[in-house]
């Protein structure tokens, strides 16, 4: 995820709205956000977080009343608007939330309204805000852990158990896909189903007997053959039928086909009477339909003609009147229309009467206004000098106030002195103590050492020895501090060193002296065992020899003559190896004795040097110290230009600063003085920023007024120039006439004038548009009077022609009338269809008589018989049913014999089966303990974090100049190999501060490049809101080389601090201000 912008208004200090533009800080990669404590800076992180996941960790949902608490109580609405890219495609996405407070009840504020946005082509495309979770690939408790690091939370994952650490890694890298304890439990119990299903087959199946397969088979041959030699006697008999029910179908066709020609001899005449009247219905058709169509036609347009003429004769007469009217009505109203124009010309200038009025109010109204501008104006200028005299006033004010500020630079190098100086006092104590600590602990470790030597084991050693070492070991005391570091300190810096114990047996000689003794019982040892063997051989001698029997061979020689086979009895061989057997205890505790002491003295001398190199160290320390120290008060030398600060004290003439601020009391006077001054300029440069805004306010005033008053001028001299163009245009009328009447009746006649105007206009228009409609609709129906005659003389002459070929037509048919005619034509009948219906019954006496002839052909002489063909019949029957049973014996033991089989494959298929799934059960059993309590998946998480510290320590190796590297631990803690101290390992609490945060930020950056891969995002992001405040000088020296080393990478790292040294390490930064009456402002 990478943030491109986030708006914040209303939101904790947030008051006013705030936006931030990302891409400048991101493009720097290494980023910060700087102000002080309580400035507003931890709510940008929050802000993120809670538009992304709706939670904050600061309020909880129910009892903390968090969306009160959460807006800022000056304002009335809240709003986080937040753009960032995400996925592999790096696609923007826009997550907001929105929230109002209660009008009518403040403490009321509504639950914020969260949505979420995916930029597509250009416009914003909603989607749902539970998807931004899936879209970042993090949990809310991962993304504070690796993406969005929140204050006090850095160190969390160095720091986080076992438990959590491994939850943690499986929710960032989707381990779950790896707890397959369950899906082998669900195997197990498939496997165990499908095994208990088998076992009941195999109880249900039995044992199956081969000899009774046999008898089957045998058994079902006989029936083949015997069912084989009775279907070839029925075939026999049933090609026989079949020729008989062949001969008896063709007599019954014959007799069905003389039948059927019988009925059609029946229908002759019927067809005969049927073609007479097709052939009469289409001469009717032939010669009088069309005629009688045409004639039909013509009567009916000529009927609809008529009708139309006697329509447009009447519309003729109405128009006509019509028109005799409208030109009477032209004829009175011409006179008023001749006159509407000079009607229209006084009420135009009534109109201008009317400007003329208005006019004459705007010019009064200018003119009072105008005398009020000008005294306001004058006023104002007044005010503006009186501020200005402020002004100046208190900028003589300032000066002089800064005049009498001491040099603060100066006064700040003594301050950083004096605390430089304690700080090597105390580090001088601490120097000492942890040297007596030392010294004592190494005094304790060769207490134990002579206490371990007083063992017997050691008495030979110290009689070989000359005698005992003496001497205390010696220290060389420090020399002595500056005077001036003795004078003030107020605690002893140096402190006694205790007396140490005189040394004992050196290490080298004791460990020579346990291998010795170890080497001399190991050879005892081994003499044991060869007696031990020896006397073992004999027991078994002994148990052949209770065996031999005189004439008997011996097993082992052979001889027949065995003369002495018991010199020795059971009880004394046994009496030797018990002997034996506690020699070899009491060995073998020695030996483990011996272990014991070489562990306790190799331990002994790893602490003792362990001890000694530190005690060095110290020693060392505590010198550069001193040395430090005597550089130190050498500043003392050194004098700073010579003041005349009112501050300084007056007792004395003053030098230098460092004579008159050598007590530190003196100086914090002088801080306390110059603090004083700083907050009386402060409230100064208050009252000359207020002075400032009233001259501005007065200027801006003053250039306002000035601007009002010649827009008055400007607008009186404009009414008067209108006024005067509308009394020069008046022709008509006089002003002077209408000078004492109302406007109110003026407006009254110049209406009625324009109604009136209005009026004759309107009536001579339509009055003419009228007469000229009603002229062009009586040109128009007398066109169509005329065509209309002409076409109906026409249409009776075509008549009349039909009329005559339609008497010539039946003069010389067959027909007696017309009426004959148009009855016939006009019945329901169809000649198509019955002419068809006579073709079919022609075709079928032809298929008939050559029916007749086929059968006879087949027929010939032969001749059938009933009572012979139903007695065939019988006997096949009979046999059918015999084949049957033999079918039905057949079949069931085919049936018995294919079961049999069956069973017998079924229960060698089971079998193998059930082998199978014992083995497979037994592999399940082995995956079920390796899956059981999410082992495998703790072991992935565990190469997963030994990848993540791998990763981390290619950073955290090199930022600790190759001191110090990462572990992970057998139950998957951390833990650090300290190799300045012989590669030891030691507990990460023990980093200091400064370390930690390398460990911390190492971790993280890995952490980070892992979600990146995860992800599949181009690039990787963290911001980390650390106050870095507790840290001494030393660490967050180390935080500033670490963060600077991020600069050469490429990732986008941002920090929060309120650290102003952290500033001036990072180019590319934000300021928040918490302004007392604005709230939490941004500033670049």
């Amino acid at each position: 995820m990478i943030p491109i912008e986030l708006t914040i208004q209303g939101l904790y200090s947030y008051q006013e709205r705030q936006t931030i533009d990302f891409t400048r800080l991101t493009a720097a990669n290494l980023f910060g956000i700087f102000g002080p404590v309580g400035s507003g800076k931890s709510t940008i992180l929050e802000a993120i977080t809670f538009a992304v996941y709706g939670r904050t960790d600061r309020l909880n949902l129910s009892g903390d009343n968090r969306y009160y608490n959460m807006m800022n109580l000056r304002s009335n609405e809240m709003l986080i608007d937040f753009i960032f890219e995400a996925g592999r495609e790096q696609t923007t996405y826009r997550a907001t939330v929105k929230s109002s407070r209660n009008s009518k009840n403040f403490d009321d504020v509504y639950t914020p309204k969260r949505t979420a946005y995916r930029k597509r082509e250009g416009q914003w495309e909603p989607i749902e805000v539970e998807a931004l979770e899936e879209i970042i690939g993090l949990s809310y408790d991962n993304f504070k852990r690796t993406i969005i690091i929140p204050q006090g939370q850095f160190q969390e994952f160095l720091q986080l158990g076992n438990r959590d650490r491994t939850k943690m890694m499986k929710e960032l890298f989707n381990l779950e896909k790896f707890e397959f304890y369950y899906k082998v439990v669900s195997l197990e119990k498939k496997n165990d189903e499908k095994r208990q299903h088998i076992q009941g087959q195999l109880q249900q199946l039995g044992e199956v007997d081969l000899a009774q397969i046999a008898s089957c088979s045998e058994s079902l041959a006989a029936l083949e053959k015997e069912v084989q030699e009775l279907n070839k006697g029925l075939q026999e008999q049933q090609q026989e039928e079949e020729k008989l029910r062949q001969l008896r179908e063709l007599f019954e066709k014959r007799e069905a086909a003389q039948k059927e020609r019988d009925a059609l001899a029946k229908q002759a005449p019927h067809y005969q009477e049927l073609r007479e009247k097709i052939e009469r219905y289409e001469r009717a058709v032939l010669g009088f339909k069309h005629l009688l169509e045409s004639r039909k036609t013509y009567e009916e347009k000529a009927t609809k003609r008529r009708e139309q003429i006697q329509g447009d004769q009447k519309k003729l007469q109405t128009e006509t009147r019509e028109m005799t009217r409208l030109e009477k009505i032209l004829e009175e109203i011409r006179p008023k229309q001749e006159k509407r124009d000079e009607v229209k010309k006084r009420a135009e200038e009534l109109e201008r009467l009317l400007a003329m009025r208005g006019t004459e109010e705007r010019i009064k109204h200018e003119q009072t206004r105008l005398e009020k501008g000008t005294k306001i104006w004058e006023e104002t200028v007044q005010s503006l000098e009186h501020a200005k005299a402020e002004k100046l006033r208190q900028e003589k004010a300032i000066q002089s106030m800064r005049e009498k500020m001491p040099d603060l630079t100066s006064l700040t190098s003594l301050k950083e002195w004096h605390m430089e100086r304690r700080e090597i006092q105390r580090q001088l104590r601490s120097c000492e103590e942890e040297v007596a600590k030392f010294a004592r602990q190494l005094e304790e470790l060769e207490k134990e050492k002579c206490k371990l030597t007083g063992d017997p084991l050691f008495k030979t050693l110290h009689e070989s020895l000359p005698g005992p070492l003496q001497g205390p070991l010696q220290e060389s005391l420090p020399e002595l501090l500056p005077e001036l570091f003795l004078e003030l300190s107020t605690e002893p810096i140096l402190t006694p060193i205790p007396a140490t114990t005189p040394p004992g047996l050196p290490y080298p000689d004791i460990f020579h002296h346990l291998e010795g003794e170890s080497w001399k019982i190991k050879e005892q040892q081994r003499l044991l065992g060869d007696q031990e063997n020896h006397w073992r051989v004999k027991a078994q001698l002994k148990a052949y020899a209770d065996d031999l029997q005189e004439n008997q061979p011996c097993p082992l020689c052979g001889s027949l003559h065995h003369p002495d086979p018991g010199r020795y009895s059971s009880e004394d061989i046994n009496k030797e190896l018990k002997k034996i057997d506690k020699q070899k205890l009491a060995w073998e505790k020695q030996l483990d004795h011996i272990a014991f002491l070489n562990k306790r003295f190799t331990l002994l001398e790893s602490r003792q040097n362990e001890a000694t190199r530190h005690r060095e160290e110290w020693e060392k320390k505590k010198k550069e110290l001193l040395e430090k120290a005597a550089a130190h008060e050498k500043r003392f030398a050194i004098d700073l230009p010579p003041t005349d600060s009112p501050l300084l004290p007056s007792e004395q003439e003053v030098k230098s600063p460092w004579e008159v601020y050598r007590k530190e009391e003196a100086l914090d006077k002088a801080f306390e003085a110059a603090k004083k001054i700083q907050e009386e300029l402060k409230v100064a440069e208050k009252l000359l920023k207020q002075a400032e805004k009233e001259r501005q306010t007065k200027e801006q005033a003053k250039d306002k007024y000035q601007e009002g008053l010649q827009e008055i001028k400007t607008s009186l001299a404009m009414h008067q120039a209108k006024w005067n163009t509308l009394a020069q245009q008046l022709t008509v009328i006089q002003y002077e006439a209408y000078e004492d009447i109302p406007v109110k009746a003026i407006e009254q006649e110049k209406k009625r004038l324009v109604e009136e105007y209005q009026q004759v206009e309107k009536t001579f228009n339509e009055t003419s548009q009228l007469l000229q409609n009603c002229q062009q609709l009586i040109n128009k129906l007398n066109g169509v009077l005329e065509t209309n005659l002409k076409e109906l003389k026409q249409e009776e002459s075509a008549l009349e022609a039909l009329e005559n070929r339609l008497k010539e037509q039946l003069g010389q048919s067959k027909f007696t009338s017309l009426e004959e005619v148009t009855r016939l034509l006009s019945a329901p009948f169809d000649p198509a269809t019955e002419r068809q219906n006579l073709e079919r019954y022609r075709e079928q006496i032809l298929r008939n008589l050559s029916t007749l002839e086929q059968l006879q052909r087949e027929i010939a002489e032969r001749t059938y018989d009933p009572a012979a063909h139903e007695k065939l019949i019988a006997v096949i029957s009979q046999l059918k049913e015999e084949i049957h049973q033999k079918t039905q014996e057949k079949g069931k033991m085919a049936e018995k014999l294919k079961n049999m089989q069956q069973d017998l494959e079924s229960l060698t298929k089971l079998k193998q089966e059930l082998e199978g799934l014992n083995a497979r059960g037994e592999n399940i059993t082995t995956l079920k303990s390796l899956f059981k309590a999410s082992g495998f998946v703790n072991y992935i998480s565990s190469v997963y974090l030994q990848n993540l510290c791998n990763a981390a320590n290619e950073r955290f190796f090199q930022l600790t100049r190759q001191r110090l590297s990462l572990e992970i631990t057998d139950d998957n803690n951390f833990q650090v190999r300290d190799y300045l101290n012989g590669g030891k390992v030691r507990s990460v609490k023990t980093l200091s501060g400064g370390q930690t945060f390398q460990a911390s930020l190492s971790l993280a950056l890995a952490l980070a490049d892992n979600i990146q891969q995860v992800t599949e995002s181009k690039q990787n992001f963290f911001f980390l809101d650390e106050g870095f405040g507790s840290l001494d000088k030393e660490s967050l020296n180390i935080v500033f080389d670490t963060l600077k080393s991020l600069r050469k990478e490429n990732r986008i790292v941002g920090v929060i601090s309120h650290v102003e040294e952290m500033q001036q390490e990072i180019d590319a930064h934000l300021t928040v201000e918490n302004h007392p009456e604005r709230g939490s402002l941004i500033h670049r």
